[in-house]
């Protein structure tokens, strides 16, 4: 009978249990290979998300919702709408065009990004992005 619990305890899925996943964020830091083989640190600055094929046909989604204070602003994707591709983030960085893409599992339901922005509209201090 002990197996059987056990067993049974390994099906259940994590959303019946009450498990919320850990959350889904972009690396701090990128690496990128410069001419010499070796890459420079590029801290994490915004990201992108889309619904569809990395490459392919793909479709920038805009914020579903985006508070202000000051030179804070958040902003809030709400997934499930999104649902009928798959969804994927790009994660860009400080002074290289290189990006990490991240695929964002069905459990995934809210994604936020907060930010800085100076005067001229550059992103500064250290973003914050975080799926849920």
């Amino acid at each position: 009978m002990r197996w059987f619990t056990a067993l049974l305890m390994l099906a259940v899925p994590a959303a019946l249990t009450g498990e919320t996943p850990a959350p889904l964020t972009c690396p701090a830091t990128l690496n990128p290979a410069g001419a010499n083989g070796q890459g420079v640190a590029r801290q994490f600055e915004r990201i992108n998300i889309y619904n569809g094929k990395p490459g392919g046909e793909e479709y920038d989604l805009a914020p579903d919702d985006q508070t202000q204070a000051g030179s804070r602003i958040t902003q809030v994707w709400f997934l499930k709408d999104y649902r009928s591709m798959a969804i994927f983030v790009r994660c860009r960085y400080r002074g290289t065009s290189a990006v990490t893409t991240l695929d964002v599992p069905a459990k995934y339901q809210k994604c936020t990004f907060t930010f800085e922005m100076d005067k001229k509209n550059n992103i500064t201090g250290t973003p914050e992005f975080s799926c849920k």
